[in-house]
């Protein structure tokens, strides 16, 4: 499987959500989906690979969220930015 598209974690996995349904979810972000309505694990994977992978609008946005919390803390902990 490919890794998370918002995070890089490769720790992703097929998860059972509510009434047989299944998608890949990641440990790291909580990101999951897109579902698979009949439980085909390999239709869920299959999903998730098709995901986009560029850096829309929507994308960046978390990028900068992101770069912004792990900036402030390495300030916290008085490391140089």
């Amino acid at each position: 499987m490919s890794p998370c598209p918002y995070c890089q974690c490769p720790e992703v996995y097929v998860a059972k959500v509510e009434d047989g349904m299944c998608c890949v979810a990641c440990p790291r972000c909580s990101m999951g989906g897109p579902v698979s309505v009949d439980g085909d694990e390999q239709e869920a994977v299959h999903a998730w690979n098709s995901l986009c992978r560029k850096l829309c609008r929507n994308c960046r946005q978390v990028y900068i969220r992101r770069i912004i919390e792990l900036r402030r803390r390495l300030q916290q902990e008085g490391k140089s930015v």
